[in-house]
């Protein structure tokens, strides 16, 4: 007999893994040990329900708002695609309008389904000779609030995975200008506030609602979420409804608590811990010098809808060789990345990595660097092609389906999602019409080693689709 996660977990422990991924904490290195099974309780007398704070729950939300410049503050235990799903879910209703980046996670596209919100796209803009998207241009967004005043809100993410920001300010501009709200996807930016070097923060630049998840880049587990409310504009009551409609109602006080612990920690030593940690990046970005990767650095500010870049992360373009080999070389010197594509690749760092970890990286990728040999460039694609939305997702989801050959169904309209994973963006959404384009760029995706989520075949032998 075996338990087979578990013994895999506690094998991984053993072999010497360094994390470049999330959580943040990098495999406790950044939290102190304790034990953790004497803290797992359940909603006793004193300790408050997060349904409904009143108490000790509520003064830990309260605290998180201070810190953070919100007006309000919610815990979730349901990561960020929950507080996503819930901020959604809260401001629109069946058949309402929502103008939103198309490159929201999977989460968004499931509020869509949830809410019956009704998506009206803006695509982000490419950066040449990358298989990497820039910002969302803040003036194609205001072109699509002209021609759909009757929306209820905005949805972008900024910071993406890669770390790149769009002009949150702006957006959060035309979207007031015209009574609607704005909400960010800040899932991988809830460290921004603790170092002027890191862009500024969504909530800063006047979003509304802001989703940020603790567990990507501060020292708190996996599933750890805060949706921020911004401003005054939004019905806090609403949200903690939707809120507690899609998490469980017996939360983790181990969840819970470490958020709380890890406000405190950054309270103190915030800013100090960030700068020690943005002095050593920066000094290791000046190192980076390979002949077939580069960075993603401060050089495309200003271009192709990027406001700022988050040089915490390295986010590295690779040529001659594909960013999941590179991938796969590093997993063979007990390197793990958060993300790698066929273009690019990203590692996230925090204040908890440590010199070693730095050292046996930069030691790693100059290793590979020399082996590489071939001539060329690796496979691109444009991640997102553009789409047509034949059926919103809530309708498309719910119709008939049927199935046909993967490498046949141009020209049909999609039953289901088909996402690359990671980042978790779909290339095709409910109710889309698929393109060849879009059958291409999978194929792609999952000749390169990239996993394909969201679709019942994630061999791509065959997709369902409306029947």
């Amino acid at each position: 007999m075996s338990a087979p996660l578990y013994d895999k977990l506690l094998k991984h422990r053993r072999e010497n893994i360094y994390p470049f991924h999330m959580p943040g904490h990098k495999m406790g290195r950044g939290i102190p040990e304790w034990d953790i099974f004497s803290m797992d309780i359940t909603e006793i007398n004193g300790f408050d329900n997060l349904m409904n704070p009143k108490d000790v729950i509520k003064e830990a939300e309260e605290k998180m708002a201070a810190l953070y410049g919100a007006e309000k503050s919610f815990f979730s235990v349901n990561g960020s695609s929950g507080s996503l799903i819930a901020a959604v879910t809260a401001v629109c209703r069946e058949g309402e309008k929502i103008i939103a980046a198309r490159n929201c996670h999977k989460s968004v596209y499931s509020a869509f389904v949830f809410s019956g919100a009704v998506p009206i796209y803006v695509y982000p803009e490419q950066i040449p000779n990358t298989d990497i998207t820039g910002g969302i241009d803040a003036e194609k967004i205001k072109k699509a609030i002209y021609e759909n005043p009757d929306a209820k809100a905005v949805i972008i993410t900024s910071p993406t995975a890669e770390g790149i920001c769009s002009d949150v300010e702006k957006i959060a501009e035309y979207a007031h200008d015209n009574g609607m709200l704005l909400i960010v996807d800040e899932a991988h930016g809830a460290h921004f506030p603790f170092s002027d070097i890191l862009p500024k923060s969504a909530l800063e630049q006047g979003a509304d609602i802001v989703v940020q998840s603790m567990h990507k880049t501060l020292d708190a587990p996996t599933q750890t979420s805060v949706l921020h409310i911004g401003t005054k504009h939004v019905d806090s009551q609403r949200i903690m409804k939707t809120l507690s409609m899609i998490q469980t109602s017996s939360p983790s006080y181990i969840f819970m608590s470490v958020m709380d612990k890890c406000r405190d920690e950054l309270e103190k030593n915030g800013r100090k811990r960030y700068k020690i940690f943005m002095d050593k990046i920066r000094l290791y970005r000046q190192k980076f010098n390979f002949k077939n990767m580069r960075l993603l650095d401060e050089k495309y500010i200003g271009k192709y809808g990027i406001k700022d870049i988050d040089i915490s992360k390295l986010t590295v373009i690779s040529k001659n060789i594909k960013g999941t080999e590179i991938a796969s070389k590093l997993e063979e010197r007990k390197i793990v990345l958060e993300m790698s594509c066929p273009g690019h690749f990203t590692a996230i760092c925090t204040p908890s990595d440590d010199d070693e970890g730095f050292i046996r990286l930069k030691k790693a990728l100059f290793e590979i660097d020399n082996e590489i040999k071939k001539n060329g460039s690796a496979d691109l694609c444009m991640p997102y092609p553009k789409m047509e939305m034949i059926y919103k997702p809530r309708d498309a989801f719910y119709m008939n389906e049927g199935e046909i050959d993967f490498e046949k169904s141009a020209g049909f309209v999609s039953a289901e999602f088909v996402i690359p994973y990671p980042p978790g963006i779909p290339v095709i959404v409910p109710g889309e019409k698929i393109s060849r384009k879009a059958i291409d760029i999978i194929k792609n995706y999952a000749e390169s080693g990239v996993e394909i989520v969201g679709c019942t075949h994630q061999r791509l032998e065959k997709i369902r689709i409306l029947s």
